[in-house]
């Protein structure tokens, strides 16, 4: 009888060497893999593409006493650290501007808010951070350089002392600063100043220097420059004038009762230096 020809297997045909319960232990092995996948799919700590972006924690705010200011004055160091409000600011690339000698070097080290619109600038004094004898319209044009300087200049934290406490809180003194700004700015359209108030500055050699500019008081570009001029106490309640120094356009009629000219300065002058005894 002829043996009977054998053909070669096909898929359905092979048999897998091994137990009778290999199926059975390769489903246990499925499973695992599983679980392994699906406890890494729901971490994906070690899966770079699964992984979120980290959230960055914010840096805390730095708190800043007196005499760790006045290590920033560009004289013990090269950084120097502007104050206002209790607000601390990093001013180093401003150097120019900020450093030993230059004109706003007496904001630096030490908060002098008031000086901003005052233009105190001959000697610092713990009084220059108290800003309570200002104008509610002073106050408004305090919180604009601020705002000035939360735009162009890195925010460090918190000068401890008159306007936040040891732990970074804000004090009853500034809550009563915010509320008169916040009642100045309810009345600006009615109560604000006419005319832009002048740049300020102050040097050794010089003295205090007043000029316009087509950005001056407001820091919006405007289509013109002004003229400086003394602003005499209006009739408001406190009897201060709301601004040291004006810039009036070349069309407007000086009124004499609230504007006038700086001693020996010329009446078309773009910039002024005033006297010491003013």
């Amino acid at each position: 009888m002829a043996e009977k020809q054998k053909l070669p297997p096909t898929t359905d045909s092979v048999v897998v060497p091994g137990p009778v319960w290999k199926p059975f232990y390769r489903h246990i092995i499925l499973a695992v893999a599983g679980s392994v996948c699906c406890y890494l799919l729901s971490s994906y700590s070690g899966l770079p593409y699964f992984r979120q972006p980290a959230v960055v924690p914010r840096t805390a705010e730095q708190l800043f006493s007196e005499a760790e200011l006045l290590e920033h004055n560009g004289v013990t160091s090269e950084s120097l650290y502007l104050v206002i409000l209790g607000h601390v600011y990093d001013v180093t690339k401003g150097a120019k501007h900020y450093g030993p000698g230059e004109s706003y070097h007496m904001f630096v080290g030490h908060d002098a808010s008031r000086s901003f619109v005052t233009g105190e600038f001959e000697r610092y004094s713990d009084e220059l951070s108290d800003v309570s004898g200002l104008t509610d319209a002073e106050l408004q044009q305090l919180l604009t350089w601020k705002e000035f300087y939360d735009k162009t200049y890195p925010y460090l934290g918190k000068a401890t002392g008159r306007y936040f406490d040891g732990i970074g809180q804000e004090t009853e003194y500034l809550r009563l600063v915010r509320a008169r700004v916040e009642k100045a700015a309810a009345q600006a359209a009615n109560d604000g100043p006419k005319y832009p108030s002048c740049n300020v500055e102050w040097k050794v050699e010089i003295g205090t220097r007043v000029w316009c500019s087509n950005r001056s008081g407001t820091g919006q570009e405007r289509s013109w420059v002004g003229r400086p001029r003394k602003v005499l106490p209006g009739h408001n309640e406190s009897g201060r004038a709301v601004q040291f120094c004006a810039c009036l356009p070349d069309d407007a009629t000086d009124d004499e009762t609230m504007y006038v000219r700086f001693p020996n300065c010329d009446e078309s002058a773009e910039s002024c230096v005033i006297p010491d005894q003013e």
